[in-house]
């Protein structure tokens, strides 16, 4: 069965809890344009914690690109037409917050950025894991290209 992912996003029905960590991010936003492509996005279940998934060890692959206020997520699984997902963004030195277009709900990240690399954690979204779309956690490792 093929899993996916754009639904996820357009699926936020669950806004993310973005908790206060000691991680650190881009001092303003301007840090954050530009493409970035993920060597890691995992999905884990809230109900059953050793149920992962993770897409980009699986074939596929998840673009991120942030203009001045927009975003863009292009994920391409194997065999399938690209998926892409566009809406605004907004980001403090630890958060993440993305809300696609047309949606009254968004999710948050806990961010960290260190140099080239964008480490996103604890996005809450749905996810088909056996065929039904279940509470998720989001994970997910970019690197600027």
């Amino acid at each position: 069965m093929r899993r996916s992912v754009f639904f996820v996003l357009v699926a936020f029905a669950i806004i993310g809890a973005a908790g206060c960590k000691s991680s650190t991010g881009p001092e303003d936003e301007a840090g954050l344009i530009g493409t970035w492509r993920a060597t890691q996005a995992e999905f884990v279940s809230v109900a059953n914690s050793s149920t992962r998934v993770e897409i980009i060890g699986q074939g596929s692959t998840l673009t991120l690109v942030f203009e001045t206020t927009n975003f863009t997520l292009t994920i391409d699984e194997p065999d399938a037409e690209p998926d892409v997902t566009t809406g605004t963004w907004s980001a403090s030195k630890d958060v993440l917050t993305l809300t696609p277009s047309g949606a009254s709900f968004n999710t948050q990240f806990d961010m960290t950025q260190s140099g080239n690399t964008l480490t996103l954690r604890d996005g809450h979204v749905q996810f088909d894991f056996h065929g039904t779309f279940e509470e998720a956690i989001l994970n997910m490792v970019l690197t600027r290209q």
